[in-house]
């Protein structure tokens, strides 16, 4: 079954293609919101009764994102620098530059969540100069946005520790939590026995969320001796993003799909008259 666009949501439909989604597997309006409010990086609340209309929310999302779109920028080739198309009134100090290794393969990772907590899904794309070789996707009917996001990064290591261990590799993700937490908190957590704060600190005070994947990455990690893991901005036209995002939707339609197919009263309803 494929969703079937009102004429007056044309416009909406013809941007969804042109930033690489196939439009015909997308088989609801809930579907369709969902996946433009990821792409755009717009945030409207979706109707809490599943059933209910979500052409109001489509319209409004085609009146704000199809006056012109961005053209994606392409993926950093080994040896080059990346640097973002400067928004605004960015100070130089601001600017994110990402020196990106003569000899690197470059992955970008993305996780998604809707409704959070809900289903969701991660994706990962490898690039060897400028060009994929290669793409993964998965996701969980009940998580978090924030556990997709670690999965995916996860989920990258254990590719490059499989296909390209003894690579230099940079995998760029869009998500500051994880990023920041790979890279600055997990060498203090680590140092304190895996907790937030010191011996002192109360047990909710010490806790840390998402601990069993924290310390996943980090033992994966550890493994690998030329992994960069760095932080690119997210919805902001770069090719290897946008392509991790679409995996990540793909990814938790797909453990949506699988679920549905094995629960045996939905079978039951599908095929009763």
């Amino acid at each position: 079954m494929t969703y079937s666009w009102p004429d007056g949501l044309y416009p909406l439909r013809n941007w969804l293609k042109a930033q690489g989604v196939d439009v015909k597997s997308i088989v609801s309006e809930r579907q369709a919101a969902f996946y433009v409010q990821k792409l755009s990086d717009q945030r409207i609340k979706f109707p809490a009764d599943r059933s209910a209309s979500m052409f109001p929310i489509l319209k409004r999302l085609q009146d704000i994102i199809c006056a012109g779109a961005a053209t994606p920028r392409p993926v950093p080739t080994r040896g080059q620098p990346f640097v973002p198309k400067k928004k605004g009134k960015t100070k130089p100090a601001q600017d994110i530059k990402h020196e990106v290794p003569a000899d690197a393969l470059v992955v970008y990772c993305d996780g998604c969540c809707e409704p959070n907590p809900g289903a969701g899904g991660w994706g990962f794309a490898v690039y060897r100069d400028g060009a994929e070789i290669h793409a993964e996707s998965g996701g969980a009917v009940q998580t978090t946005n924030n556990a997709m996001e670690m999965t995916g990064i996860l989920m990258t290591l254990a590719w490059v520790a499989a296909s390209a261990p003894a690579e230099p590799v940079v995998i760029f993700c869009d998500s500051k939590y994880v990023v920041t937490g790979i890279n600055e908190w997990v060498p203090g957590w680590k140092a304190k026995g895996w907790k937030r704060k010191g011996e002192n600190a109360s047990e909710k005070n010490q806790a840390i969320a998402n601990l069993a994947h924290w310390q996943a990455i980090d033992k994966a990690r550890d493994e690998l001796q030329f992994v960069k893991i760095d932080w690119v901005k997210g919805h902001a036209g770069i090719t290897g993003n946008e392509r991790a995002d679409e995996l990540s939707l793909i990814g938790r339609e797909g453990a949506l799909e699988a679920a549905n197919e094995a629960d045996p009263i939905r079978q039951q309803l599908k095929y009763s008259v």
